[in-house]
């Protein structure tokens, strides 16, 4: 950054501010001389900051070579999280563990078997079997057992 630059955009700023102080008084309106060139100044930083601002740089999608890959371990820990919260608290089923046990049968659904529940029913009900097909479609009526969910969660592994 130049010396000059920053003169320039100040001297600018305070021309703009003085431009509208005069339009101000040419339309009857009373504005303080002082007061339009600071708001000049103002917007002239601004801009100028506004200018110098870098993009973040882009972040790695790859782990970097000393973290192992977790293989899913942390997902299967929220999952287990929810689950034991779930059996206990209905209302915390109905918010929290359903939607992720249809959101993971869904995309299972449709990424090792290639069938989307939406326009396939008969198919990913016959798939997912009967329990699970209702918790995916029927109304939260109840929280299932803690024998139900682990027959929901053995159904989606043998997706």
């Amino acid at each position: 950054m130049r010396l000059k630059e920053p003169v320039l955009v100040l001297a600018a700023a305070a021309a703009v501010g003085a431009a509208l102080a005069l339009v101000a008084y040419t339309l009857g309106y009373k504005a303080r001389l002082d007061l339009c060139v600071v708001v000049g100044v103002a917007a002239g930083l601004t801009w100028r900051l506004s200018r110098l601002v870098v993009p973040p740089q882009e972040l790695p999608l790859e782990l970097p070579a000393g973290e192992p890959d977790d293989d899913g371990r942390l997902l299967l820990t929220s999952l287990e999280s929810r689950l034991s919260w779930g059996a206990s608290d209905p209302n915390r089923f109905r918010e929290r563990v359903r939607p992720e046990l249809v959101g993971l049968a869904t995309d299972l659904l449709r990424t090792r078997r290639g069938v989307d529940p939406r326009f396939q029913p008969d198919q990913a009900r016959t798939i997912l079997g009967a329990p699970l097909w209702q918790l995916m479609t029927g109304p939260p009526e109840r929280s299932p057992s803690r024998a139900e969910l682990v027959r929901m969660v053995e159904a989606l592994e043998r997706i």
